[in-house]
């Protein structure tokens, strides 16, 4: 019963693609009458249809004022228009209805079939649409309703990014009338703009000179208060460059009076004082006030005269001549007269000093009163300046309107109104239609209805099984002949068929694998290294944990390159399979290395045959097949041996240590320090054994000796 079913043919369903061709070359004629036909009725569609011309005028929106028109006024921008959201509102402008009834009227649009659908005439089919309530009778909607449809469906407006300038297109059956259109659109949207320039002065113009008239009076009343409160505080000012009130202005001339005569009592008190001293001396001849007398100057040129003939008449007289006695007794007498003299030029200066002193105390008494009218003044000319203050303000605003008001006026009188855009290029008539494209519509059609009919005819020879066929597999070979068999080519993946498998892994280790592999998908570990540990019994490590990755719908591949040749035995290959090795050295391809494992979705690659150098794998070019894998597939799976970690371990994200001992035993700890030297990875330690399983080992080890 077991060989019978050892023995059973197997087959498979696979496509024939010479019966597919066969079946599509029969097709074909057919195929191109459907594809000239279909391409005929849409050109001949296309031929029906009336074409669309179309034109575009170009607008830039600025500033229409130029520098010897613009205002003065510093509260006026210079430029208004030059944001995106502005532009994007002239946009709109352009979409007005009132705009649209305006080209309509001055082109004459309403008289036009194109315009009105009324003039046009509906189809048969549209008029049974509209019979039946499923289309729009154009008579139930005005001559002047139906052309304002038209047009906005033909015009369309946009603005060219981060620019201000907008494009006007108008499409229409008639390439003159398109391009009129275009620039009566541009055109009338001047003078939309100037008109509401116009109406927005006029109305302006108005305004102020309501204003004005108001402000005119509130300013002659807010002056006449401030004249009123002057005159009944008596804040009379005395002109010049720094005004002043006239009790401030009387106080600062006493102020200076004051201190005129108290100067001048000063100097007069000190030269009395100094020339008092020189009495008392006979040194009064020595001040300059008593020199500057006339009378002293004349006694003074007596006494010097007497003293000149005392000096002369000594050479004849004694000094007790009597000549000599009568001219030295008139000296002295001249003495006495300067003597006295200049007594009363000291009392004249003492008189002088009193004189100053009375006058300082009637000015000090003065400042008192004008001191309390300052006083009063001052608090009075606080509430002036405020009265000033709201007449300079409506002084001010009326001012400010009057020229605005001028400006304005000026304009409005001499209709000069620039519009804040100007027309940088008119539309032109177009020579080729923008809409259809008979040629480009029909080349598409063409390719879409041939790729349409043979899709049709290959999914139809498909569904109905004409160009399938069973194929009969190699059957497997007797169990006595060690030659491996493969499957048939699929996907340029040969399907491997175990017959005589190698020894697989203990029961403990997939148990223990299978949430190893889930960890490594947790942490999204890709590139992984398989290695037993110092004294571990040889174990297909590998093919365990990648069918434990493929279970969890993952697509893994399996690189063994130990010497064993144990993974490959395991999956059911022989010693004879191309691998790695002959990979490497580019004597095979990928698609003559890469096997399949029957019993899940596991490749692998064998170690190959031919041999593998010492250091070959730390190549470059190892890199760069790794890497090719990586693209491949999810996972890739590398059982080596321990000479071969040094090269590829640290290109690995995860290296999977498995030990038949435990974590904690000399041969472990070494086979770990060992690989984590080696490279960069995680590191995940697999320990096959526990220690109470040691110790039950040991005892039954020496009770059986």
């Amino acid at each position: 019963m077991m060989k019978n079913a050892q023995t059973a043919p197997i087959t498979d369903v696979e496509v024939d693609m010479r019966s597919l061709m066969r079946a599509l070359l029969r097709a074909l004629p057919y195929i191109l009458v459907f594809v000239a036909l279909f391409a005929g009725g849409v050109f001949f569609v296309l031929q029906q249809i009336a074409p669309k011309y179309r034109s575009q005028a170009t607008i830039l929106i600025e500033t229409g004022e130029s520098e010897f028109t613009r205002s003065n006024n510093p509260q006026q921008p210079s430029n208004e228009i030059l944001g995106p959201e502005a532009v994007a509102s002239q946009v709109q402008v352009f979409q007005s209805r009132d705009l649209a009834r305006r080209v309509a009227d001055k082109l004459n649009l309403a008289s036009k079939p194109e315009f009105d659908s009324a003039l046009k005439g509906g189809s048969f089919f549209s008029d049974i649409l509209a019979a039946l309530g499923l289309g729009k009778d154009p008579l139930r909607s005005s001559a002047e309703e139906r052309v304002l449809e038209h047009f906005s469906k033909e015009l369309s407006a946009y603005a060219v990014p981060l620019s201000r300038v907008i494009i006007v297109e108008f499409n229409s059956e008639d390439p003159y009338l398109a391009a009129d259109t275009a620039n009566a659109v541009a055109e009338e949207y001047i003078a939309l703009q100037r008109a509401a320039k116009r109406d927005m002065t006029s109305d302006a113009t108005k305004w102020l000179e309501t204003e004005i008239e108001g402000l005119r009076v509130r300013v002659q009343e807010a002056e006449a208060k401030v004249e009123t409160y002057r005159s009944t505080n008596d804040l009379f000012t005395s002109g010049g460059q720094s005004p002043a009130t006239l009790p401030q202005q009387q106080l600062s001339d006493l102020n200076t009076e004051l201190s005129r005569v108290r100067a001048g009592r000063a100097e007069a008190q000190a030269k009395a004082n100094q020339i008092r001293a020189s009495i008392g001396n006979a040194a009064a001849l020595s001040q300059t006030d008593v020199l500057n007398s006339a009378l002293i100057q004349r006694l003074v040129e007596q006494q010097v005269a007497l003293r000149a003939q005392i000096a002369q008449l000594s050479a004849t007289y004694l000094p007790e001549h009597p000549r000599m006695r009568e001219m030295s007794a008139q000296v002295l007498g001249l003495d006495r007269q300067i003597a006295q003299e200049a007594q009363k030029v000291l009392e004249g200066l003492e008189a002088e000093a009193r004189l100053g002193e009375a006058r300082e105390k009637e000015i000090l008494q003065g400042l008192g009163g004008l001191k309390s009218a300052a006083a009063r003044a001052n608090d009075a000319e606080v509430d002036l300046r405020a009265l000033e203050r709201e007449a300079a303000a409506q002084r001010d605003l009326l001012d400010s309107y009057l020229r605005r008001y001028r400006d304005a006026l000026s304009r409005q009188q001499g209709d000069y109104l620039p519009a804040d855009a100007r027309i940088i290029s008119r539309a032109t008539v177009a020579i080729e239609p923008h809409f259809p494209n008979k040629t480009a519509l029909t080349a598409v059609t063409i390719i879409a209805s041939l790729l349409g009919g043979i899709a049709l005819t290959l999914v139809r020879e498909l569904a109905s099984g004409r160009s399938t066929r069973r194929v009969l597999l190699e059957p497997p070979p007797p169990p006595d002949d060690p030659r491996p068999t493969r499957w048939q080519e699929d996907l340029g993946v040969r399907r491997m068929m175990p017959y005589a498998p190698g020894e697989m892994a203990r029961p403990e280790i997939n148990a223990v694998l299978v949430p190893v592999a889930k960890q490594l998908l947790a942490d999204g570990y890709k590139r992984i290294l398989t290695v037993t540990a110092e004294g571990t019994e040889p174990q297909p490590v590998a093919v365990t944990l990648a069918r434990a990755i493929a279970a969890q719908d993952r697509r893994p591949v399996i690189i063994d390159l130990r010497r064993d040749g144990m993974n490959t035995d395991s999956l059911g290959g022989g010693s004879d399979l191309p691998g790695f090795s002959d990979l490497l050295s580019g004597s095979a391809s990928f698609a003559q290395v890469i096997f399949r494992d029957r019993q899940s979705r596991v490749h692998f690659i064998p170690r190959g045959l031919a041999p593998l150098r010492r250091g070959e794998l730390g190549e470059d070019k190892v890199d760069v097949l790794l890497d090719a894998l990586d693209h491949t597939y999810d996972h890739v799976v590398l059982d080596v041996a321990d000479d071969s970690v040094a090269a590829l371990g640290p290109g690995c994200d995860a290296v999977v240590l498995v030990s038949d001992f435990e974590a904690t035993d000399p041969r472990t700890v070494t086979s770990f320090e060992k690989v984590s030297a080696m490279t960069d990875g995680k590191i995940i330690l697999v320990p096959l054994a526990t220690a109470s399983e040691k110790d039950e080992a040991k005892e039954s080890t020496g009770e059986a000796a």
